[in-house]
């Protein structure tokens, strides 16, 4: 697992409508913040190895637009507050290293509100800057569509081609494929967006046994410039929790070739022994 060093990296898990967690949009604050969004009257002391100095309210409310949940502040002995947020038993301050070494205590610490802190014109700017940045590279998980069948063929064929148990796959074959499972009545999909591009794509579709109804994972393919970024682990988490939610039984995982199961799918659940993960029943 990567390390952070904010306050409540550990357990900050919460994810987003997108399956993004904290960690994810600490990644991607990280490359905006800077000292434009930092509060003026530290400015001066803002530095892009000290990149979470004077950001604390704005990224707080940013990321309760998007986590839910609440927003509260550390007295600092000066008037002003140190902001973080909660959502429901996870805390953690995403800014919380612009004091180095210095611990904060997050206990029994008052309720932040926007509509007071937004009362300066300057830090409203600042969040909606800073909230129009992140929102212009913020992933997002949604339905494969027809218009990007050409994409998903391309991601498949240079995603599979490389595995040793495939052959190598021309772009328009992996297109066909891919439209026969999209095209099915059952199937089901989702697409992984990064500014635009179609980075990824999970689908597959669902089988009815006297058992219940279970889902066959078919493809789970990143782009190679995508890869190594989470984008697969996020797809298929959110791919897990829809089809749990949906009553299925069971999902079977037919994307790895045959006596081969990379340990990444071993931590979802799924079995050497049957490629299978159950969604709390028994078969």
């Amino acid at each position: 697992m990567k390390e952070y060093h904010f306050y409540g990296w550990q357990k900050a898990t919460v994810k987003d409508k997108n399956g993004l967690t904290p960690r994810d949009h600490y990644d991607l604050l990280s490359d905006i913040w800077c000292a434009d969004t930092c509060a003026p009257r530290m400015r001066g002391g803002w530095t892009a190895e000290n990149k979470t100095l004077g950001q604390c309210s704005i990224t707080a409310f940013l990321i309760q637009d998007l986590f839910g949940g609440k927003v509260y502040g550390v007295p600092l002995g000066d008037g002003n507050f140190h902001c973080f947020n909660a959502v429901g038993d996870c805390v953690f301050d995403l800014t919380s290293e612009q004091f180095g070494e210095k611990k904060l205590d997050y206990a029994d610490c008052p309720e932040q509100y926007r509509e007071v802190h937004f009362k300066k014109d300057e830090k409203r700017q600042r969040y909606e800057y800073l909230r129009e940045r992140l929102l212009a590279v913020l992933p997002a998980i949604r339905p494969m569509t027809m218009e990007h069948i050409g994409r998903y063929g391309a991601i498949y064929a240079a995603a599979f081609s490389g595995e040793p148990w495939n052959d190598p796959w021309e772009p328009q074959n992996a297109e066909i494929h891919v439209r026969e499972l999209l095209e099915s009545k059952t199937a089901y999909g989702l697409e992984y967006l990064v500014k635009g591009e179609v980075a990824g794509f999970v689908l597959g579709t669902s089988m009815l046994f006297h058992y219940g109804r279970t889902f066959d994972i078919n493809d789970l393919a990143v782009a190679p410039a995508y890869q190594r970024q989470g984008i697969a682990r996020r797809l298929l988490t959110h791919c897990l929790d829809d089809i749990r939610e949906q009553g299925m039984v069971g999902a079977h995982l037919i994307t790895a070739g045959e006596g081969v199961l990379p340990q990444f799918y071993e931590e979802f659940g799924f079995t050497k022994e049957n490629c299978v993960i159950l969604m709390g029943r028994e078969l």
